[in-house]
């Protein structure tokens, strides 16, 4: 079903609201329509895994387990190091705050452009979830390519169903929930255009991790660099879909011509999707940067260092021998849910602490309130709040 992307939020719309009032017989009839699975129906939404499933891989087997064990390492880590309570005395008051996990999240796994479900975006997201306490997990997914290998990492994760539906009614059936589908409280997950205007609409019913666009990255290299390794670097994000982005700063133009010829000769189709910027001064360099604020920031160059104390606006930074995005989408630790489109100016990449919330908390002690009564009052009347300002003087007398 196409639809001009002027259109796309009036669409998009209409799908929330049929959800909203026909739960599960709206997923069906929409996932028919996407999906293409003309026999789709409300008992093909949930998939139990109750057995692990059997896998004859066993260099995917143990892929797995690494990128599962250096995920969670990096996010146990991540949880240790929060002041997850502490309070604060003065002025006569105890104040602070502690942490508590988010009841309920949806996960949203998008379908890959080449016919598999994101894998990786299982283990990026669950496991911070479950670093930070959430009771309920929900796993949504594309249904078509539910595959064994998916299947079996769900399990790995400690989840035991899968909701087989994407696009705009699988999370508006997670924010409004179905006979078949739980509502949640929050749903994080990248996904395409549709995905998120969806999830821009339904914000203030659901919290939302954030509004994944095309993803991008900045390479920034110079002469003593492998041509080759910068080359499918820029093509390992450009491969993502058309509207992926990559960035090339050269230090110099000699690195900048071998490239593209590399480029040329391995995928010429990719080519309009890179940009190449020659540039030496390295203070311009990190200035084009934090401009771009990209999703990925690679550093192929030897004076790492003078890049990484100046750039302050990124999604993930990835340096040293051998550095690469690419073992980020996968297996490096941090989570690969990251702002694009120069949101890495105000926000960061999914984390712990997406999953927690903040509390305030505030003691009162008698004499703080006898101090603090007559000025909060004196404050209220500056604000013509009538019954705030008697409320401060009612607790002040009876004391």
């Amino acid at each position: 079903m196409k639809v001009r992307i002027e259109n796309l939020s009036e669409k998009v719309k209409d799908i929330i609201e049929e959800v909203r009032n026909f739960g599960d017989d709206a997923v069906v009839k929409y996932t028919r329509i996407f999906d293409g699975i003309k026999d789709f129906s409300i008992k093909d939404i949930r998939l139990k895994i109750k057995t692990k499933p059997k896998l004859n891989d066993r260099d995917f087997i143990n892929a797995i387990n690494l990128a599962i064990k250096n995920v969670s390492q990096y996010h146990i880590e991540e949880y240790k190091n929060l002041k997850k309570y502490w309070v604060k005395k003065y002025s006569g008051l105890q104040a602070g705050q502690k942490f508590v996990p988010i009841n309920s999240v949806g996960i949203y796994i998008p379908g890959g452009k080449y016919g598999f479900n994101y894998i990786s975006t299982l283990i990026m997201t669950i496991i911070p979830a479950k670093v930070a306490k959430v009771k309920n997990i929900v796993v949504v997914t594309p249904p078509k390519n539910v595959t064994n290998y998916f299947l079996y990492t769900l399990y790995l994760l400690g989840i035991r169903e899968v909701y087989r539906v994407g696009g705009v009614q699988a999370v508006a059936a997670l924010a409004f929930g179905t006979k078949t589908i739980p509502k949640v409280d929050l749903v994080v997950g990248p996904g395409n255009i549709w995905v998120t205007e969806a999830k821009r609409q339904l914000f203030g019913i659901i919290g939302i991790d954030l509004l994944a666009g095309p993803s991008e990255v900045v390479v920034v290299a110079d002469k003593y660099t492998s041509y080759k390794q910068v080359a499918f670097e820029l093509l390992a994000q450009a491969e993502h879909d058309k509207e992926a982005k990559s960035y090339l700063i050269g230090l110099d133009e000699e690195i900048l011509s071998k490239v593209k010829e590399c480029i040329e000769k391995e995928n010429s189709e990719l080519l309009a999707q890179i940009k190449f910027i020659f540039e030496r001064d390295i203070k311009k360099v990190c200035d084009l940067i934090n401009q771009i604020s990209p999703e990925h920031l690679t550093l192929l160059i030897k004076k790492q260092n003078l890049i990484l104390k100046n750039v302050y606006n990124a999604g993930a930074i990835f340096f040293g021998k051998g550095a690469s995005a690419v073992f980020g989408d996968y297996i490096a630790g941090p989570s690969h849910v990251l702002p694009t489109n120069t949101a890495a100016r105000f926000s960061s990449g999914l984390s712990v602490l997406n999953f927690l919330k903040k509390i305030s908390i505030v003691k009162f002690s008698k004499n703080a309130v006898k101090n603090l009564s007559s000025l909060t009052s004196k404050l209220a009347e500056g604000e013509g709040m009538f019954w705030h300002k008697k409320r401060a003087e009612e607790v002040g007398y009876e004391l």
